[in-house]
């Protein structure tokens, strides 16, 4: 990254969130061009004249009212917004064959989504939804201002690999492009992005179950896919979202390898020699001190052959654990 950038700002403390994200970027906000929202951002924040792709996301970014807005026309799980464990607790009773999770109005990365646990209690509304057990798909697509789409990818998502102290739905990576490719996710990503008017690079995120597609959120911004889209088309995301956003047609480029991207979580507290190990991203100091949970680096491994990039992607993932001191 810093090959590519003028300033790189790292915020090097525990426990930052999108709002500490926000207050960092709104400092340099005089001094820059144009802005690419990624992750949850509140957009609301920042010049609209200067965002280039959704400049409002916040009907999107809201789960439980994109539920209210797409449950009508598309497969979802019942979603329920509530106050009180007490009162998420009186719903499941009436449903004694389903499972639930709890999840945040807002949040991404499947971060604090737990099982349903009447003992839990959140500090404000939350959503209550039924589980849905299948497989995790994401699709990426390019919007333009006529509302007319191209469809980049679908990919397999990496939900809280095995072994990680993780929750069971932390997302953890995905794999490019998905073998088993189901055509209505293109159908239903083109009627999503002309529902809420969305330009540039987006997704949606499905469970799919029995050949059936559930959508579970929309992302309005460029996904965490980037990287693997960027080596299995051999193309530059940050372009083809630009152009999407001025109105220029962006030609998709055959598939010319699989890629996975995983993120490595720390299973101890620990300090961790990546010098010597290949394609690892995103990197803290060799002295960091990560503790269990903590997310490592990223791998982002590519192959003609998917077996193989997924066994360097594994055999990377023991080098990393090895290399702790």
């Amino acid at each position: 990254m810093h090959d590519y950038v003028d300033k790189l700002i790292i915020i090097d403390k525990p426990g930052y969130n999108n709002v500490d994200i926000e207050n960092l970027a709104l400092n340099y906000v005089v001094d820059v061009d144009y802005i690419i929202c990624c992750g949850d951002i509140d957009t609301s924040r920042f010049p609209k004249s200067k965002i280039i792709g959704n400049k409002d996301t916040g009907a999107v970014n809201d789960k439980y009212k994109l539920y209210k807005k797409l449950h009508k026309n598309f497969l979802m799980p019942d979603t329920y917004l509530v106050s009180s464990m007490d009162e998420a607790d009186e719903i499941v009773q009436n449903y004694p064959d389903k499972r639930f999770i709890t999840k945040p109005v807002n949040g991404s990365g499947g971060k604090n989504i737990k099982w349903f646990d009447a003992r839990f209690e959140y500090d404000d509304k939350f959503l209550l939804q039924e589980f849905v057990d299948g497989n995790s798909v994401s699709t990426s697509f390019l919007a333009y201002p006529d509302h007319s789409t191209t469809m980049v990818t679908s990919s397999d998502q990496i939900i809280a690999p095995r072994g990680l102290d993780k929750s069971d739905f932390s997302y953890c990576g995905n794999i490019t492009p998905c073998i088993n490719h189901i055509d209505k996710l293109e159908n239903i990503s083109q009627k999503i992005a002309r529902m809420y008017k969305l330009v540039g690079s987006n997704g949606v995120d499905f469970i799919i179950k029995d050949n059936k597609a559930y959508v579970i959120e929309v992302n309005p911004r460029i996904q965490g896919t980037f990287e693997c889209v960027e080596n299995s088309y051999n193309m530059n995301m940050a372009q083809a979202h630009i152009d999407a956003c001025s109105g220029v047609e962006v030609q998709m480029n055959p598939v010319s390898s699989f890629c996975v991207k995983l993120i490595v979580f720390s299973q101890k507290k620990a300090c961790y020699d990546l010098r010597n190990i290949d394609c690892v991203h995103d990197l803290c100091d060799m002295n960091y001190v990560y503790d269990v949970g903590d997310p490592i680096a990223t791998l982002v491994v590519s192959d003609k052959i998917l077996e193989n990039a997924m066994s360097r992607t594994r055999s990377l993932q023991n080098l990393i654990y090895n290399s702790s001191f």
